[in-house]
């Protein structure tokens, strides 16, 4: 098995961010320097900074519905780090994607590096959905004199050009002349915001309210929930996980 396939599998990473430590040196198979073309199977002894890794984890995934203001990194030395507020009676745990450090809502957490995997891929295309809410109102903001609340939808799916890749369409639903949701299959780096400030809105908040079939539900802001055996096997289902 490929190195980091291995490392994302045993939950230390995700297997994108294996690949860096492996580029970075920082990884060692038998005590020598690995490379990504290493070639590993669970009778290898594989280390990471000099601490040998556990391949053999028990998976564990679990909801955290994340504040404003908590770092989605898992940096030690960041007194804002989500890394501080993971409870202790959990395994290491890394978060499935990113939320910025101004939005909050649901965060998807595994030590399963193959299920967050396919869930991060782009050909899943598995949906995400949030709440926005924007300045100035939709009303009060318009194009060729039309009030953008009448056409927001047809706008936001105009695709614009976000670090290379062009933004596809989404689903838009108004919910007030403030707030809407937008549901994407998309993970660009801080697309929502950037397509709002595209037409001329600000986004003062944004919560994600799911992700694929795990949605946050009633769980309150900074508490934690273990995702549940249907939620679990619904998701496995939907990515092609066994």
């Amino acid at each position: 098995m490929r190195l980091a396939k291995m490392i994302g599998g045993a939950g230390h990473c995700s297997r994108r961010q294996a690949s860096r430590l492996i580029a970075d040196g920082r990884v060692s198979v038998n005590g020598d320097i690995a490379h990504h073309l290493t070639f590993v199977d669970h009778e290898d002894k594989i280390s990471i900074d000099g601490e040998v890794i556990n391949v053999f984890n028990e998976k564990y995934y679990v909801v955290y519905h994340k504040p404003v203001g908590i770092d989605c990194n898992l940096n030690v030395s960041d007194p804002d780090s989500l890394l501080h507020l993971i409870p202790q009676s959990f395994p290491r745990l890394f978060p499935i994607g990113r939320l910025d450090k101004d939005s909050c809502g649901l965060l998807l957490l595994t030590n399963d590096g193959e299920l967050a995997n396919r869930l991060l891929q782009p050909q899943f295309k598995q949906t995400k959905c949030y709440e926005v809410c924007v300045e100035p109102s939709f009303s009060n903001r318009t194009n060729n004199n039309i009030a953008l609340s009448d056409d927001f939808e047809s706008q936001m799916n105009q695709p614009i050009m976000i670090r290379g890749k062009l933004t596809t369409v989404c689903e838009i639903t108004l919910i007030d002349d403030l707030r809407f949701t937008i549901t994407l299959t998309q993970g660009l780096n801080r697309q929502i915001r950037k397509m709002c400030s595209h037409l001329g809105f600000n986004v003062t908040h944004l919560k994600r309210l799911s992700m694929a079939n795990i949605a946050l539900g009633s769980l309150l802001s900074g508490e934690w929930r273990v995702v549940s055996h249907n939620e679990l096997r619904n998701l496995k289902d939907l990515l092609g996980v066994g």
